[in-house]
């Protein structure tokens, strides 16, 4: 159960080392591939830009995000807009933070598949951004389907509401290795993908409420 209970800032950095591991990985296939990806791509993408103006750096795909609805008049409205309700996971709850604070950035929900087969593929997403590890949410729930609305609780606490653009079966053995480089489920990584995720995989933009409250 360790690996459940990975803190959100562990989480941050374990994504930011895939993205920047990632470009190694990419350096060697590129070589052991006869140069399928080139080179020059690669160094930039490793590239920090700063903003010319504040000299800070850009973030990672050009925008902060902040999917966090400050106007409390509105959650009410966008419970009661839900027609499901998803107990979030440790991991979960984590994702759900790290998206609305913009930790994910430039993601603004779960990712719907094309983007996980791109980021399980080609560790970026459809767009071309950099992006090591596919965050999705995860289900076994036969009735949710595209279309629905999700509220996304954690422990008594209304932490998000997950409009469902998407929901599919994923392939874990592949997510597995192409993303950890091992299949074995000694790899924390490839147990939770095993034993932890549900059966389906939903993509869909998020819409904060509250971030979760832990006691360390």
């Amino acid at each position: 159960m360790l690996a459940s209970k990975v803190s959100c800032a562990s989480k941050a950095r374990v994504v930011s080392s895939v993205r920047r591991s990632s470009v190694r990985r990419s350096v060697s296939k590129s070589s052991s591939k006869g140069g399928v990806r080139g080179s020059s791509n690669v160094v930039m993408a490793a590239q920090v830009t700063l903003d010319a103006t504040t000299g800070l750096q850009v973030p990672h795909g050009g925008t902060l995000v902040d999917l966090m609805e400050t106007d409390a008049a509105k959650h009410a409205d966008l419970k009661a807009s839900c027609n499901h309700t998803i107990e979030c996971s440790d991991r979960n709850a984590c994702d759900v933070e790290l998206l609305v604070v913009g930790g994910f950035s430039p993601l603004t929900g779960f990712l719907n598949e094309d983007d996980y087969n791109s980021t399980v593929e080609n560790m970026r997403l459809t767009s071309g951004d950099l992006f090591g590890l596919p965050i999705v949410m995860d289900t076994d729930s036969e009735d949710i389907k595209a279309g629905d609305k999700v509220l996304l609780t954690y422990q008594g606490e209304d932490l998000a509401v997950m409009e469902v653009e998407s929901k599919y079966v994923p392939d874990k053995a592949k997510e597995a290795l192409n993303c950890y480089g091992t299949s074995s489920i000694e790899h924390p990584g490839v147990l939770m993908i095993s034993t932890e995720r549900g059966k389906y995989y939903m993509g869909g933009k998020v819409t904060g409420l509250k971030l979760p409250t832990r006691v360390f």
